[in-house]
């Protein structure tokens, strides 16, 4: 499994169907569709996170792909527990996928920075 961090619109996605030659039948969006198993690359992982109370259960299904993920922890705290207690479990989630990740780069304006 690799992951892919960014912000918002820093151009993950682009940067991912380009590096791993991923057709749109390898992608699985999270924030609009249910997650498909055995995909090449799960995109919108903050959108399973927010959804689900515990989205380490869908791990194994991560195992041969590529997972892109938002970074939602910059920033102003929210004063709304639930948000405060979702940006917690995403938090938890990368720190799990990136412990067990081949391979995680950051995605910056485009530009990539290798983290492991």
């Amino acid at each position: 499994m690799d992951l892919i961090l960014g912000g918002a619109y820093q151009g993950k996605l682009t940067w991912c169907v380009k590096e791993y030659n991923l057709s749109p039948s390898d992608l699985c969006d999270l924030e609009r569709e249910e997650l498909t198993p055995g995909k090449g690359c799960y995109y919108h992982l903050e959108a399973l996170t927010c959804r689900e109370t515990d989205p380490q259960r869908y791990l194994p299904l991560f195992k041969d792909a590529v997972v892109i993920a938002r970074e939602i922890g910059g920033g102003v705290v929210p004063m709304d527990k639930e948000e405060r207690a979702w940006r917690e479990r995403h938090g938890q989630m990368l720190q799990v996928l990136a412990a067990d990740a081949a391979r995680v780069v950051r995605v910056f304006c485009g530009l990539t920075e290798e983290l492991k």
